[in-house]
């Protein structure tokens, strides 16, 4: 299915270019000539061109109707150590040094004319079933008494606010510990609440409230599996609703924001069969700007029934999990080359006896020992050579976790990580 569905986009991709570059030649060739007479000035000419870019085609409808293509590369290197500290012992875990292909997106965006629209983006960086980055139809409304867009699919529900934060305008090369662990699949340690999941959407705006902004979104609980129903999985559905209130105070832009999720019925343990539990989180956040700083913040806290497990083993005993992030960039601008801005981030993370290891929060990284809590710092630069089109990103990141989630003699585990990454988007 992965393979049938990449080549149909790789192909489609092709024909569009190949279109989009003989009207673009053909375009230029005419308007060359109309400057050369003096019909028009060069930058009327300049213009035009610019618009023709946009691949257009016609239906039977008057309304012009248009396919955009999206795309996005992130190459990406990365040096991950970890060592651990349990039962008296010291351990150095396989260090890992690649370079990977972290993302590898492409997709179309199709505009149907009377506010429908639909979006369809790969990844052929993923070699699970989850090649899928997003697949929705969208309709929007501007109503008197309701205007917003409706989407009916498979996006990101609004909680964590840094997992539905698009990769391509992190403040840092990869997510923090915190949100990970409550976004990332679960495995009976990580709660797989946030990310991508199939249902209904809609973000409305309050008209009579300049910058108030709100959603709710009804979706299958379990993430991640868009066109079938996965093993074991509960049939319950995931309610979540959010509300925004955005404000420009002189130069600075100021949002707050609530992030709400429930759901009665997920695999919150992790284990074979159906789980039959609720989970109810909240997420409290703000973001910053004002020149060139940018910052955001928020708390994350999750109750989880049954989440954590007791003295035989089985989860039995109910979990509350939680985690703050708070993430700052200053950007300077250094003329014809873009900017370059310095970037810092703080993550924390209890889970309150459901246990954690290295590689829930850190990507990629080895682990072997469960531990209860950890934090984690980041401290990198980004350089914007053309804003987020065509960026560079170093960062180096220090976590460590302690605790023991079962009590006992506590331990800890420390990972050093360095990535850098490349990314172009179109």
């Amino acid at each position: 299915m992965k393979n049938k569905l990449t080549t149909s986009i790789a192909i489609a991709a092709l024909i569009l270019a190949g279109a989009a570059t003989c009207a673009n030649a053909q375009d230029k060739q005419t308007l060359d000539l109309l400057v050369s007479k003096g019909i028009i000035t060069k930058e009327e000419a300049s213009n035009v061109l610019k618009k023709s870019s946009e691949i257009q085609i016609t239906a039977k409808e008057k309304s012009v109707k248009s396919i955009k293509l999206i795309g996005r590369v992130q190459t990406q290197y990365e040096y991950i150590a970890v060592d651990e500290y349990a039962n008296g012992a010291s351990t150095s875990l396989d260090t890992k040094s690649d370079f990977l292909m972290r993302r590898m997106f492409l997709g179309m965006e199709a505009s149907l004319g009377s506010g429908w629209s639909a979006t369809v983006i790969a990844d052929f960086g993923r070699s699970s079933d989850n090649y899928l980055e997003y697949a929705y139809i969208s309709k929007k409304l501007d109503w008197e008494f309701l205007k917003g867009k409706a989407d009916m699919g498979y996006r990101k529900v609004n909680f964590a606010l840094e997992e539905y934060t698009s990769a391509s305008k992190l403040l840092t090369v990869e997510r923090s510990i915190a949100t990970r662990y409550f976004s990332e699949p679960n495995n009976g340690r990580r709660l797989g609440f946030a990310g991508r999941h199939t249902g209904l959407y809609w973000n409305g705006k309050v008209e009579d409230i300049d910058g108030l902004e709100y959603g709710v979104s009804v979706t299958n609980s379990y993430q991640n599996s868009p066109a079938s129903f996965p093993d074991n999985a509960d049939t319950q559905l995931l309610y979540a609703a959010n509300i925004a209130y955005a404000a420009k105070i002189s130069d600075a832009k100021l949002q707050v924001g609530f992030n709400f999720a429930y759901t009665n019925g997920v695999n919150v343990a992790g284990t074979a069969g159906k789980v039959h539990s609720s989970i109810l989180g909240i997420n409290p956040y703000l973001k910053f700007n004002l020149y060139g700083l940018e910052l955001w913040s928020d708390f994350l806290l999750a109750n989880i029934d049954d989440g954590k497990s007791g003295p035989s083993g089985a989860y039995t005993r109910d979990a509350t999990p939680m985690g703050f992030n708070i993430a700052a960039e200053y950007k300077f601008d250094i003329g014809e080359m873009g900017k370059i801005a310095p970037a810092f981030r703080y993550s924390w993370i209890d889970t309150d006896g459901r246990g954690i290891k290295m590689s829930d929060g850190i990507r990629n990284s080895n682990a072997s020992t469960t531990y209860d809590a950890g934090q984690s710092i980041y401290v990198g630069l980004n350089w914007y050579i053309i804003g987020n089109d065509l960026k560079f990103q170093v960062g180096y990141e220090w976590a460590q976790l302690n605790g023991n989630p079962n009590g006992g003699i506590a331990g800890h585990s420390d990972a050093n990580a360095v990535r850098a990454q490349m990314q172009v988007l179109f």
